[in-house]
């Protein structure tokens, strides 16, 4: 019988996302529930700790109270349309608050919904404010998913795709200043970074990288946009993390965070010249719910909370925290972890490999922790947890990646292995017992070996529906069983969680004793594509602790049926 998450899974998998139900349903991911703080729960009451804020978007956490409050005002108000002709107070006071947050640097704001949005808003207003048509943007960037921003990315997995992209992107490796020097020139509108590449793997640029981009743009007459989409509202240790690094850029751009995790909104901030374009051409930009009174009325909360003292003095002591611990996770686990780099709350843990990252995601979920991966670099895990996180909740989750990792280092086995088991899975084991006697026992039972059955006692049938298990979940999938000459062969029919999971036991008969070898392949391919070696690290992870037991359970049996068959046999004739 399918449990209510299969029944859910299976329903994201036809209608929505395919992949990403298969990867939320083996790593464990239960149905979400209500959140609150750095927690939420699941469908059985189960709390999760947040590592990971939602690539930004949890950035207060969950259900923050003061975000519900500024919402429940606003609601009372009864003002929640936009009406597109009237002068909306609550939008206007926004901002005039983002020009504040600025110094006055950057006077004029307009906002939208997303981050690809706001992204495509700053590249036209560079080409009208410039008149030039080529963009400069860096390797591992990511800065949306529409035309445009895939455009500045221009990965070639998405070109093979959507091509041909926008003209006019050249990219350079993100912190080489001989590269951007070479690229930027007459021609160039404006130069687009992100302060800290979240999704190339929290990659952190040199110093003096960013002042060297302004004065680059500066003496070819280029803008600087800035995409502050994951980096801003106190991320970083200041409100924008440009502020860190000692510039100030043309165009800024800011969303998630300031949604506070609930409602849809984004900004493009920019200056004086920038905005000429709006006085020219007014209708050039729009967006049919960009800036409502709800979003904005929690906007300007999230801007309140991000500008304390006492929370950027809090972001700045977790953040040492953060940092000092995971360079001891380093130094303690160098067969794991290739390297750590992070800046403010906004840190990554590169593994040698990303069945690794795999292995150790769905390790922090089965402890009650929650993080994920860096989109382009599959390999980085995402420390970044939620900026009003408890120290104690940091502590508590930071002790169980540490757990984890170690679980992790000795299920890997041999230090010299930069990977976790993933598919194929070859095992040979040596019993005790006859090869015939095993073969009678497989061919009746043919689930023994089988590491995916809920029931390995189960006897042979002509059913398909099987009773399978992942870790500690359950599954029902079709399955079939057939005999070999030497051993049984099990196959999946092909569904939405495998597009082809085979298994077979085969016994050979060793010439120098009675007893004999069993060889036991799997072999599985969940049809992930990209992310098929993230998953299977961690399915390998359910694999090979399910058949240290059966190996050993086979054995008792084997030996239990032995006795009885010597007991039958010497039993005396009536």
């Amino acid at each position: 019988m399918r449990t209510h998450r299969q029944v859910l899974a299976e329903s994201k998998a036809a209608h929505n996302h395919p992949t990403y139900s298969k990867m939320a349903f083996v790593m464990g991911c239960g149905v979400q529930g209500r959140g609150s703080g750095s927690s939420v729960l699941d469908e059985n009451g189960r709390s999760f700790l947040a590592l990971f804020d939602q690539y930004g978007n949890q950035s207060f956490g969950y259900s923050n109270e003061r975000l519900i409050a500024a919402l429940r005002d606003q609601l009372d108000l009864g003002v929640l349309n936009s009406t597109k002709i009237m002068f909306e107070e609550v939008q206007i006071r926004l901002t005039e608050r983002l020009s504040e947050l600025t110094g006055g640097r950057l006077p004029f704001a307009y906002l939208a919904n997303g981050g690809g949005e706001t992204i495509d808003n700053a590249l036209k207003l560079a080409r009208a404010t410039t008149g030039r048509p080529k963009f400069v943007s860096a390797r591992g960037c990511f800065h949306g998913k529409t035309f445009a921003t895939l455009s500045a990315s221009a990965r070639p997995e998405h070109e093979s795709l959507f091509g041909p992209f926008l003209e006019r992107f050249e990219l350079v490796d993100f912190g080489d200043v001989g590269q951007l020097a070479a690229a930027v020139d007459g021609e160039t509108a404006a130069v687009l970074l992100e302060p800290v590449q979240a999704e190339a793997g929290v990659i952190v640029p040199p110093p003096g990288y960013l002042r060297e981009a302004r004065r680059l743009c500066d003496e070819n007459g280029a803008l600087l946009i800035l995409d502050e989409m994951q980096t801003a509202f106190g991320r970083c240790g200041a409100f924008f993390a440009h502020q860190r690094f000692g510039v100030v850029p043309d165009i800024v751009c800011i969303g998630k965070a300031f949604g506070g995790g609930m409602l849809p909104i984004s900004a493009v901030l920019g200056t004086e010249a920038v905005w000429e374009t709006l006085r020219a051409l007014p209708s050039t930009f729009g967006s049919s719910l960009g800036g409502n009174p709800l979003s904005c009325r929690i906007g300007l909360e999230s801007i309140a909370i991000a500008t304390e003292e006492e929370f950027l003095t809090g972001v700045g002591e977790k953040a040492r925290v953060i940092g000092d611990r995971l360079a001891r996770i380093v130094e303690r686990f160098p067969e794991l972890v290739a390297a750590h780099r992070g800046l403010g709350m906004m840190h990554g843990l590169e593994f040698h490999d990303d069945s690794i990252a795999g292995l150790v995601l769905g390790g922090l979920l089965a402890a009650g922790v929650t993080s994920t991966y860096s989109l382009y670099n599959t390999r980085v895990l995402r420390i970044q947890p939620p900026m009003v996180i408890s120290e104690a909740d940091l502590e508590r989750g930071l002790e169980t990646l540490e757990a984890v990792l170690t679980e992790a280092a000795a299920h890997r086995g041999r230090r010299d292995r930069p990977q976790a088991v993933t598919s194929p899975l070859t095992l040979r084991v040596r019993s005790a017992h006859p090869a015939r006697q095993v073969l009678d026992l497989l061919r009746g039972r043919p689930y023994l070996l089988d590491p995916f059955a809920a029931d390995p006692e189960a006897e042979a049938t002509a059913e398909v529906e099987f009773r399978g298990t992942l870790g500690d979940d359950h599954v029902v999938w079709a399955d079939r069983a057939r005999r070999l000459e030497d051993g049984v062969a099990l196959r999946a029919d092909p569904c939405w969680l495998w597009a082809s999971l085979e298994r077979s036991v085969r016994v050979r008969q060793p010439v120098e004793d009675d007893g004999c070898e069993l060889e036991i392949r799997i072999e599985w391919d969940t049809g992930s594509g990209g992310y098929e070696s993230m998953i299977g690290g961690r399915i390998g992870f359910f694999v090979t602790r399910r058949l240290t037991d059966l190996v050993a359970s086979l054995e008792r049996t084997l030996e239990k049926e032995g006795r009885n068959e010597a007991s039958r046999t010497r039993r005396p004739l009536p």
